[in-house]
């Protein structure tokens, strides 16, 4: 089971989350087994075969944390990151199509067109990463501001400054030991 943080933000923030820190130590998520079991609800179904391997997921992790920085930061992004994205989003096409069942309506579904798992899900994870450094969600990317932390997340609210309450909290009670011992 992922022991990592999970805080329903977007699949790309997910997936950049996966390195935290905990107990004062940088963690790597994806070393632990569990992680894609923990978003799979919010992947797309299908393919054939195996999931993304380990270092499938770290390559695609580092160049969706390289992008959201660069958003984050608004700094230029390197083209060869976005290259990156666009052949890994490229690994699964897709179209919708018509499902026409014999006494019913017909139902929408989605073709892959012989996509294997591992291509829909990195496909999946890179369109995200995608749809936030180019929509208007790229304005909303946050840093944790809490001692230690490191996540991301997307702002709800333009004064949010933590991932969580939690952190929130830490941030509030160094302040307060930071003030009470000047």
């Amino acid at each position: 089971m992922y022991a990592g943080p999970l805080r329903d933000e977007p699949l790309a923030i997910e997936l950049h989350n996966t390195i935290y820190a905990r107990d004062g130590a940088r963690r790597d998520g994806l070393a632990q087994a569990g992680w894609l079991d923990a978003v799979a609800g919010r992947l797309p179904a299908g393919g054939h075969g195996r999931g993304p391997t380990r270092a499938e997921l770290t390559a695609l992790r580092e160049t969706v944390r390289t992008a959201l920085h660069a958003a984050l930061d608004g700094a230029p992004h390197d083209p060869d990151v976005l290259a990156a994205l666009n052949a890994a989003a490229a690994r699964a096409p897709q179209s919708p199509i018509a499902v026409w069942h014999r006494d019913a309506d017909p139902e929408a579904a989605v073709d892959h067109h012989g996509a294997s798992r591992a291509d829909i899900v990195l496909a999946a994870l890179a369109a995200d990463a995608i749809a936030l450094i180019t929509g208007p969600d790229s304005q909303r990317l946050g840093g944790c501001h809490a001692p230690g932390c490191v996540l991301m997340f997307l702002k709800r609210h333009p004064r949010r400054e933590w991932c969580s309450n939690a952190c929130g909290n830490r941030a509030r009670q160094a302040r307060h030991y930071r003030r009470a011992r000047q």
